[in-house]
């Protein structure tokens, strides 16, 4: 007669425990993640991360969708007339905030690595939201912060990552989506747009292709709410924690249709009006870009710039760099 554990589990429930464990590893494991940057956003954000602790560029821009569809670093540098031994690299996560972009910012200057020397960060009011339907929290939040703030499922699931990871799995419902799941298991897929190291980062934004409609329409209402707390302070720590490491981090906002951004000096008096004074304080500085002119057709969607418009911008933001650096 079978006693204790062997009585409750048969062979086949110890088998489905070892392939569960051996998952909950796998997701543990950054080239594992990284394999599925094709797949999922968790997995392309990891592949961007990495490329940026390989390569250590100079200049970095930091952001959600805004700065990853808005910023071209190739366009950025030629305009500034390409300074000698700096690098580029559009880090723009979509879907990501302030809570993620701090863990993010963590974990690149751990351990003493090398610093960039300047760090554009654009700013968006949805960055200021606490809103993680991509699942990035489990994965680049910094846990310390996941408890300070109160997201205490969020750190169980840093943790224990296969229950974190399921929403990712749900999308695996579209044939598409399955498909290039299965392509990517079995060799190398690179992400709709191109691969870290081909586009550096920068992912051309093109009208429905990326972001579905509750998507846009969830992005659109975060312009209107006031900012999260736990959001507000997360970002003023990235900004003084870059400062603090010698960058020099910028404060910019990518353009939008039809409405002019909650940031700047010229922004209109809102929710967000303490946050300029507030990052200022932090060592953030406000990069005043001189917008060309930008109709309907050099954008995607009214958030976010297609790639004519990303490039008219980056060369504009290039040039304010480039004086900015002489003065």
């Amino acid at each position: 007669m079978k006693h204790g554990w062997s009585a409750a589990f048969g062979p086949a429930a110890w088998i489905a425990l070892a392939l569960l464990a051996s998952f909950e590893f796998a997701l543990h494991s950054d080239a594992v993640i990284e394999r599925y940057r094709a797949v999922f956003a968790v997995g392309r954000a990891a592949d961007k991360i990495a490329h940026v602790e390989r390569t250590r560029p100079a200049l970095l821009l930091l952001g959600n969708s805004r700065a990853d569809n808005g910023i071209v670093p190739d366009a950025v540098l030629a305009a500034a007339g390409r300074p000698d031994g700096v690098a580029a690299f559009n880090l723009g996560m979509p879907g990501a905030n302030a809570l993620v972009l701090h863990g993010v910012t963590e974990r690149l200057l751990a351990d003493g690595a090398a610093v960039p020397s300047d760090v554009f960060v654009t700013l968006d009011e949805t960055l200021f939201q606490h809103e993680d339907s991509l699942g990035y929290y489990g994965f680049f939040a910094d846990r310390g912060e996941l408890w300070r703030s109160g997201f205490h499922a969020e750190l169980f699931g840093s943790l224990l990552r296969t229950w974190y990871y399921s929403g990712n799995l749900r999308q695996l419902r579209e044939p598409d989506k399955l498909l290039r799941f299965a392509q990517a298991s079995v060799g190398d897929v690179e992400p709709l747009g191109g691969g870290a190291a081909q586009t550096l980062g920068y992912r051309a934004g093109f009208k429905g292709r990326f972001q579905t409609r509750e998507q846009l329409m969830a992005q659109e209402a975060g312009t209107r709410a006031p900012p999260d707390p736990r959001m507000a302070e997360a970002m003023l720590a990235l900004v003084e924690r870059l400062h603090r490491a010698g960058a020099r981090v910028h404060l910019v906002a990518t353009p939008l249709y039809g409405r002019a951004s909650a940031f700047g000096p010229d922004a209109q008096p809102g929710p967000y009006a303490d946050m300029m004074p507030a990052l200022a304080a932090r060592g953030g500085r406000w990069l005043a870009v001189p917008l060309p002119e930008l109709d309907a057709d050099k954008f995607a969607d009214p958030g976010h710039l297609n790639d004519t418009g990303a490039r008219l911008y980056s060369a504009a933001l290039g040039r304010a760099w480039a004086q900015e650096r002489t003065q």
